[in-house]
């Protein structure tokens, strides 16, 4: 038997029972088919045909029933149907199905077909204030505050009224049109055009500021995002004119910034000419920019600008010149402390690329896209191993990502594993998607630069809590991301080089699969709620209790396999979910008796092809209470994994060593482990000296990565294991 054990669920016969639903119906006495169509109203004649073998063809209004049929195979298809009060269309349009003797059955489903609305807003910049409400049939109501797409709308005309909007303190808007009507057909999009300008009033022109904010990676115009605490801050001032205007060529703006303990004045001149009606955030050009240092980036900061303070504009209001914000949604976040843990693959010999070297270059998009500031990055020197080769169709990634996982919660760190592949394109990182009640402490990704770097963004996310956007086609996505496109929301900024680089509100989000990336407000807060001001997972924080006796417990749902991995005694931190779940692991003694048990939700692991779920728990438990183990069993959902003392002395074919298990040197950095796997079918091998997990050992021969004298052993029998250390022979 193998070290997992893997139990697929019983397959369970259903017999599906289809009613009749009032069509015609012929006697059955050769082959048949029958045709089902469903969603018409009452009395309303379908388009079906059906054409076959030997020049069969019949039109279908409703469900029937052909019997008598020529064995061979029958094409049918469906088309619009119209009625009074709607236009209908059929899933699916055409279909194939074979007939012979039995009765085939085909199912078409109408539902009734809808329309778009484009609501085009121009004039109003990025302000997102219009003032716009489309109507229409039904008590159908939308408001439309910017340019949007209203989709699955029930054909008949739609009422677009505009109203007079503000884009800032000191504009008004007037609309053109003011009221229009369309007419929306099923199928097709009709587009709404509304144009504001600014109202007339004095024939002065008038100065405002019609908003500011401070970004460090993306914002929105309100400036409602929160921000790192001590981390550089870019503050944008859009200036506006309630008119067209021709304002002298430089612009001066004051700047006046305090957190209660640092206090600084300053001014960004800026040649914009004319000044625009309203903000545009598309381009750093169309604001006044300023660097501020993290230092004043802290609760209670302040900052006042206004606009034209030495009155070099004739203005026909200069009271209204001033803009403020206070006070600023700042958090302090806990620094990232992340081991980067090099993978190496027996099976070929690859080993992920990472060193003190290269290690910053892996976090330069997390730091420039997500909420984070102090970063503590380690290296280990020494890989760990995994006999399972990492192939491109996500073959092997699960078990390499569990014994990261595995080391993680051994070692007491933050892993995140690098592995070297001989593919270009495919898997290139898995991670462990965080819940409420188990956070995720693992993940793992490729080492082809320059995309390991966004690899590591989108995995660490995961681990995060986030599922992905919907753009790319990736499995797990978030059903409330805002966006059905994937895309972002607001316009970002890259402070992580000398010039600021803007990023436009229509990039690809980083959590999905396509391409040009950025990170959207949705996963920006996201991630931002879940780093601040909760506990981290990935600080020191994270093992919070004492080291101590516990049993590493772990294992995961493969697709319909659930894998319970053999368990070790080892002294770690314990972790623990917080909250029950559909999944109970339990350990019992040889009288039956109940050891430990342990509700649960196993995490989701994101971006593999299929369904994989995964836990590792470390439960405290004393040497006495693992003596009295026999069997351990995972069950949840219908499927169950036992594993035993007993269950796991079954024969091998790998080459074995007589009595104790033996390391041979290879190199100077490689030891051979033989050992018998029939009492002991995996090994937690470990550095002597370090603690370090270098392999979770299979089949009773591998290669680890040590240039050490000794090595620390861990024999697990399946449900309790013993400590050895073993002198490495030349």
């Amino acid at each position: 038997m193998s070290a997992a054990s893997r139990i697929r669920p019983m397959s369970l016969l259903l017999l599906a029972l289809l009613g009749c639903s009032g069509g015609p119906s012929e006697p059955s006495t050769g082959g048949g088919l029958r045709v089902s169509i469903l969603g018409l109203p009452a009395g309303a004649a379908a388009g079906v045909t059906v054409t076959g073998p030997g020049g069969f063809s019949r039109g279908l209004t409703s469900t029937t029933t052909l019997s008598q049929l020529t064995a061979g195979t029958y094409a049918i298809s469906a088309t619009d149907v119209s009625t009074s009060a709607a236009q209908y269309s059929p899933s699916p349009v055409s279909q194939s199905l074979a007939v012979n003797n039995s009765q085939s059955t085909a199912t078409i489903v109408y539902a009734a077909t809808t329309g778009s609305l484009s609501v085009n807003i121009s004039g109003l910049g990025t302000s997102k204030t219009a003032a716009v409400t489309v109507s229409g049939p039904a008590g159908y109501n939308h408001s439309v505050s910017s340019t949007t797409t209203l989709r699955g709308l029930t054909p008949g005309d739609y009422t677009v009224d505009a109203g007079t909007a503000s884009s800032s303190g000191c504009t008004a808007n007037t609309p053109a049109p003011s009221t229009q009507t369309l007419t929306i057909a099923a199928k097709q999009t009709a587009v709404a055009n509304v144009s504001y300008s600014p109202t007339a009033g004095s024939s002065t022109v008038n100065l405002c500021i019609a908003g500011m904010y401070l970004v460090q990676s993306v914002q929105d115009l309100s400036g409602s995002i929160p921000l790192v605490q001590n981390r550089d801050a870019y503050l944008r001032v859009f200036v506006v004119a309630d008119q067209p205007n021709t304002v002298p060529p430089t612009l001066r703006v004051t700047l006046r910034i305090s957190n209660g303990v640092l206090q600084m004045t300053d001014s960004v001149s800026k040649t914009l000419t004319p000044v625009p009606t309203a903000p545009d955030e598309s381009a750093l050009s169309n604001s006044w920019n300023y660097l501020v240092p993290a230092s004043y980036i802290q609760p209670g900061v302040s900052i006042e600008a206004t606009v034209d303070e030495a009155n070099l504009v004739a203005e026909s209001n200069d009271s209204d010149n001033a803009f403020v914000i206070s006070p600023l949604d700042i958090r302090p976040v806990p620094t990232l402390h992340v081991t980067m843990l090099p993978i190496l693959q027996t099976s070929n010999g690859l080993v992920g690329n990472v060193t003190d070297a290269n290690k910053s270059a892996f976090l330069d998009v997390t730091r420039s896209m997500h909420p984070i500031n102090g970063v503590d990055i380690q290296v280990r020197g020494t890989p760990i191993t995994t006999s399972t080769a990492l192939a491109s169709n996500g073959d092997g990634w699960i078990d390499a990502l569990n014994q990261v996982n595995a080391a993680a919660l051994a070692d007491g760190r933050y892993y995140y594993g690098v592995a070297k592949v001989n593919y270009p394109s495919g898997v290139a990182g898995i991670a462990y998607v965080s819940q409420p009640s188990l956070a995720s402490r693992a993940a793992m990704g490729w080492d082809a630069f320059p995309t390991a770097a966004v690899v590591m963004a989108h995995e660490l996310a995961h681990n995060w809590g986030r599922k992905h956007a919907p753009c790319g086609g990736p499995s797990d996505v978030d059903g409330s991301y805002p966006d059905p496109a994937g895309l972002t929301d607001s316009y970002g900024l890259d402070l992580s080089s000398a010039q600021p680089t803007l990023k436009p509100a229509n990039l690809s989000d980083i959590m999905g699969y396509c391409d040009t990336k950025w990170v959207s407000e949705y996963t920006y807060r996201g991630v931002f709620d879940y780093l601040a001001p909760s506990a981290l997972p990935v600080s020191a924080g994270a093992f919070s209790q004492p080291v101590q006796p516990t049993l590493l417990v772990w294992g995961h749902l493969d697709n319909d396999v659930l894998v319970l991995n053999p368990a070790f005694q080892i002294n770690a931190h314990p972790t623990l979910p917080s909250a029950g779940g559909p999944y109970l692991v339990e350990g019992r003694a040889a009288d039956g008796s109940r050891v430990f048990s342990q509700s649960f939700r196993m995490n989701e692991i994101a971006d593999l092809p299929g369904t994989h779920r995964s836990f590792a728990f470390t439960l405290p438990l004393s040497d006495a209470q693992s003596a009295r183990l026999t069997s351990i069993r995972l069950s949840g959902e219908g499927r169950v994994a036992d594993i035993s003392a007993a269950a796991v002395t079954s024969p091998t074919t790998a080459p074995v060593p007589p009595g104790e298990p033996q390391l041979r040197r290879q190199t100077s950095a490689r030891v051979a482990l033989r050992w018998d796997p029939r009492p002991y079918p995996m090994i937690m091998v470990r550095d002597p000296d370090t603690g370090d997990v270098l392999s979770f050992a299979r089949g009773g021969e591998v290669q680890v990565v040590t240039g050490k004298s000794r090595v620390d052993l861990v024999l697990s029998n399946g449900v309790q294991s013993i400590r050895k250390r073993v002198r490495v022979t030349q």
